[in-house]
């Protein structure tokens, strides 16, 4: 709804691309912190999960990652497709296959070799393993006196889910949610580029 205004300002010379798409950026900051902040708030202990503070800092951080994250992804198709219809088309066929190798429907080692290179680029798989890990690693299960009693970490190891990557994990999700941002800044720059050149070429 905002390019017509903004192709307008931009050809009257008020700003070019850069500084917008910056500034929406920061703008978009309070959002993606504040909404999966709140609805972690509500829905975190009525599901019964872990009750520890850092357990659930850790949970807030993740969901973060994974709203900025496919934010990100999001900015870059609307800056390559330039049409809301097109963006809103092509977005479900793209993030699909991130969503579906992730590791929610199925664990690493049932994984096709061939869809290998989508696991691995996935950022819902790492978000999902920071999860488990965050939520079962060294956690002490009720079995009703069924013997043996796994604990937490053994239902990761079944899942193919190391249970010492937690920190690997944040990190990927920050290089995930700076990448995407950052291909979205290319094409808006390489979009301002073009423009200016075809200003030049025909003036």
């Amino acid at each position: 709804m905002e390019l017509p205004v903004v192709k307008r300002e931009y050809q009257n010379g008020m700003y070019t691309t850069i500084p917008y798409f910056l500034s929406k950026i920061i703008a978009e900051i309070p959002y993606l912190i504040t909404l999966p902040t709140l609805q972690l708030a509500i829905c975190y202990f009525m599901i019964g999960l872990r009750g520890e503070l850092m357990a659930f800092l850790t949970c807030i951080i993740c969901c973060i990652c994974i709203a900025w994250s496919s934010t990100g992804l999001g900015w870059f198709i609307a800056a390559t497709t330039g049409d809301l219809r097109i963006a809103s088309a092509v977005s479900a066929p793209i993030i699909m296959p991130f969503f579906l190798f992730g590791g929610l429907f199925q664990s690493d080692n049932t994984t096709p070799v061939y869809f290998e290179p989508i696991k691995w680029i996935s950022w819902f798989r790492y978000g999902y393993h920071m999860l488990m890990i965050n939520e079962l690693k060294d956690l002490k299960l009720d079995c009703n006196n069924v013997t043996p009693c796994p604990n937490g970490t053994i239902i990761l190891q079944q899942f193919s889910i190391n249970p010492m990557r937690c920190g690997g994990q944040t990190l990927r999700h920050s290089l995930y949610s700076g990448r995407h941002s950052l291909y979205s800044l290319g094409v808006a720059f390489s979009a301002e580029s073009g423009a200016d050149y075809a200003q030049c070429r025909f003036m």
